[in-house]
């Protein structure tokens, strides 16, 4: 009997022992590596799976003919012409535009190619194995969004300087300098930012924009805007007439802009002034000189010094070849020795402030290329480089009530844009109505 008992003992100590040494042998186990002690393996190269080829189309160049450039002949050419043909006529592509061939990298073989015929669109053609040659027309997406900028002028600082420079603006580069430019153009009768800009000096705008994915805009228009130069605001509305005449306008409904440029040239170099009595090279006598001659480059653009209905285009005489713009309130504008009109210039079309019109020539009695530009009003010619320009028209009385309505909202919304504030985009959806 105690033989058995002692047995059973013995049995209990030997199974507690087998159990004791499962367990340590689980708790010995090696450690899993701590991350940073990981095994790292080696970087694997993947090739591409294509080559991307860009083109630019030369001046005077077909499609067919950049594609032959490019090696692609016979067949293939005809199979991508038909294929593009479903989306635009490939003789209607203009130099510079963006072609791309993507190229299988073992053989070069063309497994598709992109058409940029826009900032917004592109055709897209790959080749389907059973199929051939497959497209799809591919438009970015852009969003109609208004977009509120405020800022103060630092010492040391120029407008530009403070919007380009402005981190908090998170919009590319390029349309910080457009907004610059834009807003430049708004104020360009009123202020000169170059030189009359002071520090302390503040501004507020808004913009209705059309904006792409990456921030660029294909369409964009200041709304409304308040710039305080020396404790002096000047505000400035959009406001639109009419499709094709709109402008910017102070709270009582008058323009912020005057009725005409001083000079009808981008680049100005007077060659000969306004006088009562001047030598004729050609005609080797003395004359009046009713105009002011500007020398510039056969071909130059020569642009509407105000906004007008076309009353003669044409041959005149000494004038060569002759634009007379009839404005406004008795005004007249003539531009003489053109080589050419500008496309659609002609007799009863009306033209705005700033539009091109013709090109600089030597026409009629000229000696060599330049602008002879008069400036008349009831038909007295006045010389230009000293007269006092008049401004543009105001809002008309029968279009106040709209204007002012519309005035009173945009100064609302700037309102809601503090000159500390950071830009916010107001609205983010689909497309929208434009406004006046």
């Amino acid at each position: 009997m105690a033989d058995q008992r002692r047995l059973a003992v013995l049995g209990l100590v030997g199974a507690g022992l087998l159990t004791l040494g499962s367990i340590s042998v689980w708790e010995s186990a090696p450690l899993e590596p701590a991350p940073w002690n990981a095994p790292v393996i080696d970087a694997v190269y993947a090739p591409p799976v294509e080559e991307l080829e860009t083109h630019v189309m030369r001046r005077g160049e077909t499609l067919s003919g950049m594609l032959a450039r490019s090696s692609i002949q016979g067949g293939e050419m005809s199979e991508l012409l038909l294929a593009l043909r479903e989306f635009m006529n490939p003789r209607s592509l203009v130099p510079g535009v963006e072609i791309t061939l993507r190229r299988r990298p073992q053989s070069g073989d063309v497994r598709g190619m992109d058409v940029q015929l826009n900032a917004d669109t592109l055709v897209h053609l790959a080749r389907d194995p059973v199929a051939g040659w497959m497209g799809e027309l591919v438009v970015t997406p852009t969003v109609r969004d208004t977009l509120y900028v405020a800022g103060t002028i630092e010492a040391g600082r120029t407008l530009f300087e403070a919007l380009v420079y402005d981190d908090e603006l998170d919009v590319p580069a390029s349309e910080k300098y457009a907004l610059v430019a834009d807003l430049a153009k708004i104020y360009a009768y009123q202020i000169d930012f170059a030189h009359e800009i002071q520090p302390g000096d503040e501004y507020r705008f808004v913009v209705e924009r059309d904006a792409r994915p990456d921030g660029s805009t294909r369409w964009r228009r200041i709304l409304a805007a308040v710039v305080t130069n020396r404790d002096r605001e000047m505000p400035a509305v959009h406001f639109a007439l009419d499709e094709r005449d709109s402008g910017y306008y102070d709270l009582e409904g008058k323009s912020l802009v005057l009725a005409f440029s001083r000079y009808p040239l981008d680049y100005v170099r007077i060659t000969s002034t306004f006088a009562p009595n001047r030598y004729h090279p050609i005609l080797q006598r003395n004359r009046p000189h009713l105009g002011t001659d500007f020398g510039a480059a056969a071909g130059t653009p020569v642009r509407a010094t105000g906004a007008g209905i076309v009353s003669f285009a044409g041959v005149s005489g000494g004038y060569g070849n002759l634009v007379k713009i009839r404005h406004h309130d008795g005004y007249e504008t003539r531009y003489a020795h053109l080589r050419a009109f500008a496309s659609g210039v002609r007799a009863g079309r009306r033209v705005q402030q700033g539009e091109i019109i013709g090109y600089v020539g030597a026409t009629g009695l000229a000696t060599a290329p330049h602008l002879h530009y008069e400036f008349r009003r009831n038909d007295q010619p006045m010389d230009v480089r000293t007269v006092r320009l008049p401004g543009a028209p105001p809002i008309p009385r029968g279009r106040r009530a709209e204007y002012d309505a519309i005035a009173a909202e945009r100064m609302m919304l700037l309102e809601r844009a503090g000159v500390d504030a950071a830009p916010v985009l107001a609205v983010r959806g689909g497309a929208a109505a434009a406004t006046p």
